[in-house]
């Protein structure tokens, strides 16, 4: 049974707080440590798992300023309140997710060097089946979080909202996200948009699940 909005005891926030394009937003290359505070936790466990052994602020900011990663701040809808970021989301198309992914497991490979690529290689391999196929016109979240300060306001709604709306008038076919099994909160959210599981996936080794949620873009 899908878990109703009006079921889930979140308040909205009465006025919708302005929302801007990452890279319209002047001074941003200088803020990564404030989008770090809901970059990062929005990609876990994932991402720990995919950089065991380096410093993943330090890849991720780097990411974010690469036109072609899977979480470019080209590709950044921000959420500001006062100017400051409150949070935001990211979201690709598959054609643009397929590269991204390419995009950052080489820049990933380059930093650990060819001593340490063996143990990459056999990460990536250990979590190839653990999301579903990419589909070119599927409008896929990587990313969606709020800034600490700003979490239990009902701002989710905000970003959620924008993102179907975007996802529509770009002429997508589907709404497409990944999330941890174990994220209770973030599947009743998707549950709530009409999101319905697609894909289970878990990496060879068992330590990450995943749940491919999709939904139609055409059904309002």
């Amino acid at each position: 049974m899908k878990t109703e909005i009006s079921d889930m005891n979140i308040r909205r926030n009465p006025q919708t707080p302005p929302l801007r394009w990452g890279h319209k937003t002047a001074g941003l290359e200088h803020r990564l440590s404030e989008l770090l505070s809901w970059i990062r936790p929005a990609g876990q466990p994932y991402d720990d798992y995919l950089l065991e052994g380096v410093n993943p602020d330090e890849v991720l900011a780097r990411w974010m300023l690469n036109d072609t990663s899977t979480i470019t701040l080209q590709r950044a809808r921000l959420l500001m309140i006062d100017e400051r970021i409150a949070g935001g989301y990211i979201a690709l198309s598959g054609t643009e997710l397929r590269a991204g992914r390419q995009a950052d497991l080489l820049d990933l490979a380059r930093q650990i060097g060819e001593g340490s690529y063996a143990h990459l290689r056999a990460r990536v391999d250990r979590v190839r089946e653990l999301f579903a196929p990419i589909e070119d016109n599927d409008f896929t979240l990587t990313r969606l979080g709020l800034h600490p300060d700003h979490r239990g306001r009902g701002l989710c709604h905000t970003l959620i909202e924008d993102y179907l709306r975007r996802g529509r008038q770009g002429g997508f076919r589907r709404a497409r996200v990944d999330v941890p099994e174990t994220h209770r909160y973030a599947l009743d959210l998707c549950r709530a948009y009409g999101f319905d599981t697609a894909y289970r996936g878990k990496s060879n080794d068992g330590k990450l699940r995943y749940l491919t949620m999709v939904r139609d873009l055409n059904d309002h």
